[in-house]
């Protein structure tokens, strides 16, 4: 007789119901499932917020930068020469020349410290996606226009058309009355919103002409960006060495990874340490389905005399109850995944929770499941389940039939 088949059938026979859906039964099921539901989510968020972040980061920036050491400037002759190589280049997709300083924005008697960077739009556009964040209005390439990041149009209380003085200490002139900065006006013909705040509260484009003008860099750059082909994003670290190679000193190469390496090895390192702490949830359900294993095998003790008595072998009655117990936790951790899915898509398409966007970079939730972390909850809860599963059965060997008969016979 295959005994481990019949109680199992038993298990979720109508006659077995009770044991199958008895109140210990459901309470460790329903344990299991809320730490898988807390894992789901959580891997969830912390994956979506890393897509987000890189997705920004990349569409308002690009894949690599090459600047000069001791932050000198680009000439025109280290425009060509450099465009030279990256032509040759067969991952590189665009690249544009771009200035880039620290100054001040001025609306009348309200005042914003700005990063600003002056653009070769019709190259920029194939660097970044800065033209698909513009809400409000356009650039206007070949005007003495701005475009400037929304947080700080509501600093300045500004709206398109409004002009704004920019001033920046850079290149000064000295006077006898003392430095004075370099300044000019523009107008507001664009805002823009990348959805992260550090660059929404700081970012002002300049056309690259009334940049020049303004920093006195006539045809001089700050630097070069480029743009990778999709395929090769992620191997930035490799091209930024190549292209270091064949350029060597004066020129620096730097690439997105490095630039954000601390910020995404943070949100890395948050991820899974969250998944640890919330994973303790998951253990102690299992700590559970091994009090209610252990119980069930003391509440069968007769059963279970009975059937050694048969012939049934200690290894037959182990995997019986060791599968039941396998059954109850799987069936915790299909219901929190299921669970999980469903309040992760309704966090998605729904804006029940608001974060603060100069707390957390981005002002909007958004939910990614992988299914490497699928695989990941699973293994992690299984691998507690089998655990908290075998601990128990061990008891079985404890338990002499003969002793068990007689005593229940009384």
């Amino acid at each position: 007789m295959d005994f481990q088949k019949f109680f199992l059938q038993k298990f979720f026979s109508i006659k077995g119901k009770r044991d199958f859906f008895s109140f210990n039964s459901i309470i460790s099921v329903i344990g299991i499932a809320v730490g898988v539901i807390a894992l789901t989510v959580s891997l969830a968020l912390f994956s979506g917020y890393q897509d987000v972040m890189k997705e920004v980061i990349l569409g308002v920036n690009s894949h690599i930068y090459i600047l000069k050491f001791s932050a000198e400037t680009l000439s025109e002759d280290d425009y060509l020469h450099i465009s030279r190589e990256l032509d040759s280049l067969q991952s590189v997709q665009a690249y544009a020349p771009f200035l880039y300083t620290e100054g001040m924005a001025l609306n009348k008697k309200r005042i914003a410290g700005v990063i600003i960077r002056g653009i070769d739009y019709e190259r920029e556009i194939h660097t970044t996606e800065m033209q698909r964040f513009i809400t409000k209005g356009e650039f206007l390439p070949h005007t003495r226009s701005t475009v400037i990041g929304e947080k700080i149009a509501e600093r300045l209380h500004i709206s398109i058309g409004d002009t704004i003085k920019l001033i920046t200490p850079m290149n000064a002139d000295v006077t006898l009355a003392g430095m004075i900065p370099s300044s000019v006006k523009v107008q507001v013909t664009g805002i823009f919103s990348s959805g992260m705040f550090e660059f929404d509260n700081t970012l002002v484009f300049l056309p690259i002409g009334i940049a020049q003008d303004f920093l006195s860099m006539k045809e001089q750059y700050s630097g070069i960006s480029i743009r990778l082909k999709n395929e090769y994003i992620d191997r930035a670290s490799e091209i930024d060495a190549e292209i270091q190679s064949d350029l060597s000193y004066p020129y620096n190469v730097s690439n997105w990874k490095d630039l954000n390496r601390n910020l995404f090895g943070l949100l890395e390192l948050e991820k899974w340490v969250i998944f640890i702490i919330i994973a303790l949830i998951v253990l102690v359900a299992g700590f559970g389905l091994t009090s209610v294993l252990t119980m069930h095998i003391f509440d069968k003790q007769k059963e279970i005399g009975i059937l050694k008595a048969l012939g049934a072998t200690e290894k037959i009655l182990k995997k019986i109850f060791f599968a039941r117990n396998m059954i109850i936790g799987f069936t915790g951790i299909l219901l929190g995944l299921f669970i999980g899915q469903i309040i992760s898509l309704i966090l998605t398409h729904t804006d029940i929770i608001t974060i603060e966007s100069d707390v957390y970079l981005i002002d909007h939730l958004v939910v990614v499941n992988e299914p490497i972390d699928y695989l990941f909850i699973i293994l992690v809860a299984g691998i507690i389940i089998s655990l908290s599963s075998y601990l128990p059965v061990r008891k079985i060997s404890q338990l002499d039939a003969v002793n068990i008969i007689r005593v229940s016979k009384k």
